[in-house]
């Protein structure tokens, strides 16, 4: 006896009914959320572009001038906050403000942003406030640990969606490009609405499975620990919680200031914590045009009585596992591919709120196309004539 030719195919097409549900699914929980973490995450990717844009009067061009001591910006930030104490100085060019921060305890405190040059302490910078919003909003839904438990949730099912995008995507032609990037215009109505939600979904399918896999890694301490285990990192790569220390007794930084800012002519950004007074050694970190992204620094160790270097690190000399660990965020914005992979991943970001809707659409639209052929099955089905009904009553 023949075997039945439709019996084959039954299991493949049960996967795709089930996938296609978990798709949904995953949508439905998810797209509202990855929706917000999209739009806020494009903000935040260029959040050094908007401050400059929106602050032209922190540029602070020297003019002539030379800049004041490391220790003159520290004063003068102390004497905004006397109550607060210095606990670490940024500076990120000669032509951008110096910031000092001013805590108390373990409290993160205030950024005092300074002129370098006149000492003047500039006012907030417009925008800051909205894109501190738009990062908790990226991060935790600005609701604390709950809502980074539901970016992270979603995020999950992102990667969930992804998986069975492709398997439910999959052309006749696999090895065709065009089968997979070219969007059918012909097509009208649902049918062009899904074809453009697929399509567009496999342009993007690179940057939004890298964004999910990287941003895991804030999200799920398991995961964490899983990629550092992986990478040979032992620990978390942050840094320590900064020390606090006796108030009125910040030991001078200028000879070391100096010194690094002699030993790293070209350099461009750079941060140090303000010593205690037992501290004899003050670390720098500082990017140079060498380095790879912005998470790669290399750090001078000075003596802050003599300005002598103690040591010199590199971070092209880290261990692989190191260097990959730090890649992670330059990875998840974008910007370890330069300015190019920022504006994909920002424009990946934009266009999520759009999945969500194009989905959604479809969703609703299946839904109202199965209810419309079950009140036409309804309709199509023989009802007995009264005297029918009382003939057959009457057996």
């Amino acid at each position: 006896m023949p075997a039945d030719p439709v019996r084959p195919a039954q299991p493949r097409l049960i996967t795709r009914r089930i996938l296609f549900r978990v798709h949904w699914a995953a949508g439905l929980v998810a797209g509202v959320v990855l929706a917000i973490v999209g739009v806020t995450g494009a903000m935040i990717g260029f959040e050094a572009e908007w401050l400059a844009w929106l602050n032209p009067g922190y540029q602070t061009p020297s003019e002539g001038r030379s800049a004041l001591s490391a220790d003159a910006w520290i004063a003068r930030a102390q004497a905004t906050a006397p109550k607060l104490d210095p606990r670490s100085l940024s500076w990120a060019g000669d032509e951008r403000p110096v910031r000092v921060r001013l805590a108390s305890g373990r409290d993160r405190g205030v950024a005092v942003a300074l002129n370098p040059y006149s000492g003047e302490v500039l006012g907030p910078e417009r925008g800051a406030g909205a894109l501190a919003m738009a990062e908790d909003l990226h991060r935790r839904l600005a609701a604390g640990p709950i809502g980074k438990q539901f970016v992270g949730a979603s995020t999950v099912l992102l990667i969930v969606m992804l998986a069975s995008g492709v398997y439910l995507r999959w052309p006749g032609r696999p090895r065709a490009v065009s089968a997979w990037l070219k969007p059918n215009l012909r097509l009208r109505g649902r049918a062009l609405l899904w074809n453009l939600h697929a399509v567009v979904g496999t342009w993007l399918l690179a940057a939004y499975l890298l964004a999910a896999l990287t941003g895991l890694w804030w999200s799920y301490d398991g995961y964490r620990n899983l990629i550092n285990g992986f990478a040979g990192v032992e620990g978390p790569l942050r840094r320590p919680a900064e020390s606090s220390h006796a108030k009125g007794a910040t030991p001078s930084v200028s000879l070391a200031w100096s010194a690094f800012r002699s030993a790293v002519p070209d350099a461009r950004r750079a941060s140090l914590r303000l010593p205690g007074k037992d501290d004899a050694i003050i670390e720098v970190r500082y990017q140079d045009p060498r380095s790879a992204h912005e998470r790669a620094w290399d750090s001078l160790r000075i003596d802050r009585e003599s300005g002598d270097i103690v040591e010199r690190r590199l971070h092209r000399d880290e261990p692989a596992g190191r260097r990959f660990v730090a890649a992670l965020f330059p990875l998840h914005s974008g910007s370890w591919f330069g300015t190019p992979g920022r504006v994909l991943m920002a424009l990946a970001s934009l266009l999520m709120p759009l999945f969500t809707v194009s989905g959604l659409w479809l969703w609703w639209l299946r839904r109202r196309r199965a209810k419309q052929s079950r009140g036409d099955h309804r309709d199509l089905v023989p009802t007995a004539s009264p005297g029918r009904a009382q003939a057959a009553g009457s057996r």
